[in-house]
């Protein structure tokens, strides 16, 4: 018998590899044909289709902030295919800090992650931060 892993356990690779720093276990949880939504009129938003878009995504953020990101998990919300993450995010740029409130949702089928909303708490910051870093890009 085949064991499924659930989207509890998923996530909390996930989470554990993101605070941590181990961005490529956390890309391996992400299904090959995920699709990540990103808000914003920045360069950066959009529907992104497949891991290596959103992998690039994720990436080029990190690379702006020089690889300081700090993820707090402020609280969670679990279902069976779905789990809400509500965190803090801290991406320290030479120019500037950007320290925001998002909730994060994530669909898991068949033991990865298939899909990534972005909800900011404050998108007018997140547009600003990211215009400023991509210089108007």
């Amino acid at each position: 018998m085949i064991e499924r892993v659930g989207t509890r356990e998923v996530m909390d690779q996930y989470i554990d590899a993101v605070r941590s720093g181990r961005r490529d276990e956390a890309f391996a949880l992400f299904a090959d044909d995920v699709v990540g939504h990103v808000p914003g009129r920045s360069a950066l938003a959009g529907t992104l289709r497949g891991r290596d878009a959103v992998m690039g995504y994720i990436n080029q953020v990190v690379d702006l902030a020089h690889g300081d990101v700090e993820v707090e998990v402020l609280d969670q919300l679990l279902g069976r295919e779905h789990m809400a993450l509500m965190v803090r995010e801290l991406i320290r740029a030479p120019e500037r800090t950007l320290d925001i409130r998002r909730a994060n949702f994530y669909r898991v089928q068949d033991g990865r992650i298939t899909e990534v909303w972005i909800f900011e708490h404050d998108q007018y910051e997140v547009d600003d931060w990211l215009g400023q870093l991509l210089g108007g890009r």
